[in-house]
């Protein structure tokens, strides 16, 4: 079997397994019952198995493949690899910040912490999402083991880097297609079209946060950044939010809130794919 063949065999049986198990676990693990506090141990398991399906099958992937973890991509990598750490933390945390912007701008409201206690009560939201960084961080391995130790490289193999952020995003958001319909996660059931329009704005979105996430996996040679920086998306973003935005201000607009989300994404997300770009980011 040439090299390409090969590729194209990995990703076939990553694929496979990965969007199998989303597809028939994702519809039940992932419901309003979770919304709503009230989700049975059943769909705890449902919602594990779909979440873990990138990790799945990528694992299962290199090892009919007989590829093991010989690229040590697992492992933390700090010596040489700072800057790669450090933005791991600070790009979310900018992106979660002029999502804020974005959001009161185009609703018309100020930009001001909302929280009754001050500043006690901003520490406490920070210090409970803390705590959450951790369980998101061990969740999130899931998806990024997949995505960024597997699917992208090989995909870099045979379209380049340009080929690899536009596909893999694309394969990424259409991952996503169980808890857009069921939930409307991101961007409401609100939305024209729905659930088109969703599963396309997803898409989109997955291309731009996939280049910030394919940057720190090549600066950091590890896994590990983009997992901390999927981590802080999820956690940091919503401590944000209930500091500067009231429930008043974004009840039932949840697909202009996801719209403004783009924002962000396709800004910083554009200034990492350009960075990749010119410096030629290369591991």
């Amino acid at each position: 079997m040439t090299s390409k063949k090969k590729t194209y065999a990995q990703i076939g049986v990553f694929l496979l397994i990965t969007f199998g198990i989303m597809m028939t676990f994702g519809w039940k693990g992932i419901s309003d019952n979770e919304l709503e506090g009230t989700i049975t141990p059943f769909e705890y398991l449902c919602y594990y198995l779909a979440t873990f399906s990138p990790a799945i099958g990528c694992i299962a992937a290199r090892y009919v493949f007989h590829e093991g973890f010989r690229d040590d991509i697992l492992f933390p990598k700090f010596t040489g690899h700072f800057k790669g750490y450090l933005l791991s933390v600070l790009l979310p945390v900018a992106f979660g910040l002029l999502n804020c912007v974005i959001i009161t701008i185009v609703l018309g409201a100020g930009f001001t912490i909302k929280a009754e206690n001050g500043l006690l009560e901003v520490i406490a939201a920070i210090s409970v999402k803390s705590v959450e960084f951790y369980i998101a961080a061990f969740i999130l391995i899931g998806e990024e083991l997949g995505w960024r130790a597997f699917l992208y490289d090989k995909l870099e193999k045979l379209f380049g880097l340009h080929g690899s952020i536009i596909i893999g995003g694309i394969i990424w958001g259409l991952w996503h297609i169980p808890p857009l319909i069921t939930i409307g996660l991101n961007f409401g059931k609100d939305a024209p079209a729905f659930p088109i329009t969703n599963i396309a704005l997803m898409c989109v979105l997955c291309i731009f946060l996939g280049a910030i996430m394919q940057l720190l996996r090549k600066m950091t040679d590890s896994v590990i950044a983009p997992i901390i920086a999927h981590a802080v998306i999820d956690t940091v973003c919503n401590v944000l939010f209930s500091i500067f935005l009231s429930n008043e201000l974004v009840e039932g607009k949840n697909f202009i809130i996801g719209c403004c989300m783009l924002v962000p994404a396709l800004l910083i997300g554009t200034a990492c794919w350009i960075y990749m770009t010119r410096k030629n980011v290369s591991k």
